[in-house]
């Protein structure tokens, strides 16, 4: 009797770790010492939960970038109807608008059917597979024109000195993401009549792109939680509400570019400045 519940104990474990994931989402930490079959059983039974598990939270990561970035485009819409019923009257400025809204509404439903179509995969991926060469200037210069409305309430004044040449190796949605976020709460946080400025520095090993503004800024407390996911933030110099996530979200994609980003500031009032690192 002993020899058999000897033998039949991993199995049981192995058994009762499926049984503990599927119910509560529990991830196991199973023996794999033992050396014959059914030793291989259980390095595959947690090999394949790990996976799961995984694949799993990058579905949560991804609703919840959906949930994230739906505000943008919203709001941006919201800004340019209220534009076109209160001062929409010149023909060229009611044209010029009506364009943009309408950029805005089909970016972003190739943005849904892209989420949607990773949420349906077996696997949702941002990896050297799907890397490509991004020129980072028309990119950013793009997420600039996107946020005309809200640079222009604002009266800020936003300067890409990236060079043209300048490209990073990487996953295209994935990097758009990170500078429209960083961007958003650079003007989110900006004062008007501020500066945004936006610049690299690149080498052999890793180019950086930094993001600087000389908005609220931030001091060490506030330092420790800004990548925390849901932590309550302030409200930005105009009032725009914030969710907590941009920033876990943004950190999210850079890492899985094998990348760093660190923030910045001197302190309350003195602007923040935030550095991406991917490597070359």
């Amino acid at each position: 009797m002993k020899i058999l519940n000897a033998l039949l104990s991993p199995i049981i474990k192995g058994e009762v770790a499926l049984k503990e994931f599927v119910d509560h989402d529990v991830v196991p930490d199973l023996p794999i010492t033992y050396t014959d079959e059914v030793g291989e059983m259980l390095k595959n039974i947690q090999y394949t939960i790990e996976c799961l598990d995984e694949v799993d939270k990058e579905k949560q990561d991804i609703i919840e970038l959906i949930s994230h970035d739906l505000r943008t485009p919203i709001l941006q819409s919201l800004d340019i109807i209220t534009f076109l019923n209160d001062d929409g009257d010149d023909p060229e400025q009611r044209a010029e608008n009506l364009s943009l809204l309408s950029e805005i509404v089909t970016k972003q439903l190739k943005f849904l059917e892209e989420m949607l179509k990773a949420l349906k995969a077996k696997h949702i991926e941002i990896g050297y597979k799907n890397f490509e060469s991004i020129p980072v200037s028309s990119m950013i210069n793009k997420i600039i024109y996107d946020y005309k409305k809200r640079i222009e309430v604002k009266h800020l004044s936003v300067i890409n000195t990236i060079p043209e040449h300048v490209k990073l190796h990487g996953h295209s949605l994935g990097m758009k993401q990170v500078f429209e976020n960083l961007l958003n709460n650079a003007i989110k946080f900006s004062e008007k009549n501020g500066e945004i400025h936006i610049s690299e520095i690149s080498d052999k090993n890793s180019v950086q792109i930094i993001i600087q503004d000389q908005g609220t800024g931030f001091n060490e407390r506030t330092k420790d939680t800004l990548f925390s996911k849901f932590v309550p933030g302030h409200l930005g110099t105009s009032g725009e509400p914030t969710t907590g996530l941009g920033l876990y979200l943004t950190k999210k994609i850079v890492e899985k570019h094998a990348g760093t980003i660190e923030p910045f500031s001197e302190g309350q009032g003195k602007g923040a400045k935030f550095v991406v690192s991917i490597p070359a």
